[in-house]
């Protein structure tokens, strides 16, 4: 079956990102973000950006600052998309560095399994690129992460593209998904890289800041998997720090107990992540991609 023209215009688009420079592809996302192609189109995404960065942030009350953080927001959230097309360079080029290289190490030294595990800040897509490339992860070894299945065809090509140069696994979000990265942690040295801030329904599942603590979300899950395998938990998240340039932070491994935790277990080892990625995402609400969002519910609200 033949593309569609929207396809055929999305991967010309696609080719002509790849071939600009790193900063003025990114300079161009940016000012997208800020347009036509984003802030201005989406006015109730806009209106809830500026109510979380209030309620979350209140050392940005003032309307001047809230006013600077959104623009950096939607120029974070511009700049991501374009930067796709030109993931490889930024790496080869080091601009992204590990904020521990050391530490990366030793827990890639170590053969127990290992979840790294997420969220949206910064662009993620370099971070991840980062872990998969490391020189621990030789061929063979099993490395695995979920992905939804682009919609478009166009966009499947430029994610197969984008990620071919990665030894990973990735597996389509389906009923069974849960079932394989349990496999992958199961064999030696097994690792999988999972994002605890997905959205689900609308809703922004974490960090809950103040919400009742999810036991479906995948904070949990992740919490589940490394129970009944033994794999350490390892906090990551990405920072940018100006333009196309990023720091990839790594944090000491969680050991989660192991076993049959029951719905209380499961539920205190969510609020040990949930403290940590709290106060990241809080910190870099300008940088994280589901901002826009977040929303508070009259049943479950933000308190902050």
């Amino acid at each position: 079956m033949s593309w569609t023209s929207a396809e055929l215009r999305d991967y010309a688009i696609y080719l002509g990102l790849r071939a600009l420079p790193i900063d003025a592809c990114s300079a161009l996302g940016a000012m997208m973000g800020r347009g036509r192609l984003g802030r201005l189109i989406r006015p109730q995404a806009e209106a809830r950006g500026r109510a979380a960065m209030a309620l979350l942030r209140p050392d940005l009350a003032a309307p001047d600052r809230i006013e600077a953080s959104t623009l950096r927001l939607w120029s974070n959230l511009g700049r991501i998309f374009c930067e796709f097309a030109v993931l490889p360079k930024i790496l080869a080029a080091g601009r992204a560095v590990v904020s521990d290289p050391a530490l990366l190490d030793r827990i890639y030294a170590d053969q127990r399994p290992s979840i790294f595990c997420f969220v949206h800040t910064g662009n993620w897509e370099v971070i991840g690129a980062q872990m998969a490339t490391h020189p621990r992860i030789y061929p063979g070894r099993p490395l695995a992460g979920i992905v939804m299945p682009p919609g478009s065809r166009a966009h499947a090509r430029i994610a197969a593209n984008q990620r071919a140069h990665m030894p990973v696994d990735l597996i389509p979000m389906d009923g069974k998904v849960w079932h394989r990265l349990a496999e992958t942690l199961r064999q030696p040295s097994g690792v999988v890289w999972l994002a605890v801030d997905e959205i689900v329904d609308g809703v922004v599942m974490a960090p809950h800041f103040g919400r009742r603590l999810k036991p479906n979300g995948n904070m949990a899950k992740i919490v589940r998997l490394a129970a009944a395998t033994g794999a350490r938990v390892v906090p990551i998240y990405s920072e940018r720090r100006g333009g196309a340039n990023f720091v990839s932070h790594i944090l000491p491994a969680l050991d989660i107990p192991t076993g049959r935790l029951g719905p209380d277990g499961v539920l205190a080892q969510v609020a040990r992540l949930d403290a940590i990625f709290g106060p990241i995402v809080r910190a870099h609400l300008d940088q994280w991609f589901w901002t826009v969002d977040l929303a508070s519910s009259p049943d479950d609200p933000i308190t902050g």
